[in-house]
């Protein structure tokens, strides 16, 4: 999952509205709107690759505060959210010109360990049950060294407006309040080259507030294993082939190490490869759509280093570990 979630992944914070009566920071508690998914990208993240650009996303998600517990590495409890609900696709078009509709799912847990103004981790679960497009991504950021996350950084991305507010850089992106405790949003997604700030947007979410919630405990994601692997095995891992157009990758390397979400699984197939850090974009999608929904974007610097694709038998992971040979990215794509 990339566009959809990219667009509601995050976590609660500093472009939320402020209540006047207490002076509290009020939280994210619904999202709904429509998206249309006008770029390639966008269609193949929801597994539609059989249908043409343009179909209709109709969204309507509740958000929910967490904690985790039981993490005895950390520095700070991890705290985050759960966003679920319904997500319907119509209007889609396959090759012969038929029509039709996918009715999903869609669930995310995500979690951040963060220390003053700097977060040290973040960890997802995104799953998106809509019958053969179903996908399952797990995954842990690790930011060496800790992400900066200043709070003055939502003033420098919008341009205050007689309308609202509008993004300065990127794909186009406005908001403005409807309330005390409501935001409109509306923007372009990123690939969709026909949107712009003249023209109609690719997407209109409507934000509901509230009052801050007494955040719900949840178990600590699991660490990752080292695995074995079959060392006379010359496959190459298909699982996660995809990453390969976004990262940029130099020559193949011997490695010896395969790692997995789960202990005691065996890799049927393995390959690493030096990543080229002058050709890799460090990524931070959609920053101003977060910050507009009241949610700071996710963003990651590539480091120089290594990365490496594992196939298992019901899975697959891929896991980026920098030069000094650190875990800083770990993606699994797990049976739906």
């Amino acid at each position: 999952m990339l566009v959809l979630v990219i667009v509601l992944l995050a976590t609660l914070s500093l472009a939320t509205p402020e209540s006047e009566s207490n002076e509290q920071t009020l939280e994210v508690a619904e999202i709904s709107g429509e998206m249309r998914l006008s770029s390639r990208a966008s269609m193949d993240a929801l597994g539609l690759q059989d249908f043409q650009i343009g179909p209709l996303a109709t969204v309507t998600l509740d958000v929910h505060p967490l904690r985790s517990q039981g993490c005895t590495e950390c520095q700070s409890i991890p705290t985050g959210f759960h966003i679920s609900g319904d997500v319907i696709i119509t209007e889609l078009i396959d090759s012969s010109g038929r029509s039709g509709r996918v009715e999903g799912t869609l669930n995310i847990t995500y979690l951040s360990e963060s220390t003053d103004e700097h977060t040290v981790r973040e960890w997802f679960n995104i799953d998106w049950n809509a019958g053969p497009a179903s996908s399952h991504w797990v995954g842990m950021l690790h930011h060496t060294p800790a992400k900066w996350t200043p709070s003055e950084e939502f003033s420098s991305t919008f341009l205050e407006t007689s309308l609202g507010f509008e993004s300065r850089t990127g794909p186009f992106v406005s908001f403005s309040d409807l309330g005390e405790t409501s935001r409109e949003i509306e923007g372009c997604l990123p690939g969709g080259f026909s949107c712009s700030k003249a023209s109609q947007s690719d997407y209109s979410m409507i934000v509901n507030f509230t009052e801050p919630r007494e955040a719900t405990p949840i178990a600590h994601p699991d660490e990752w294993h080292v695995s074995s692997f079959n060392q006379s095995s010359n496959d190459e891992p298909e699982g996660m082939d995809g990453m390969r157009g976004i990262l940029s990758l130099d020559e193949t390397i011997t490695n010896s190490h395969a790692w997995s979400p789960y202990p005691n699984a065996s890799s049927t197939a393995i390959q690493t490869w030096n990543l080229n850090v002058s050709n890799t974009p460090n990524f931070s999608p959609m920053t101003s759509f977060f910050q507009a929904l009241g949610l700071p974007s996710i963003s990651f610097d590539v480091p120089a280093g290594t990365w490496t694709e594992s196939d298992f038998p019901e899975w697959s992971t891929g896991v980026i570990t920098n030069e000094q040979g650190e875990l800083v990215l770990l993606l699994a794509l797990l049976e739906s």
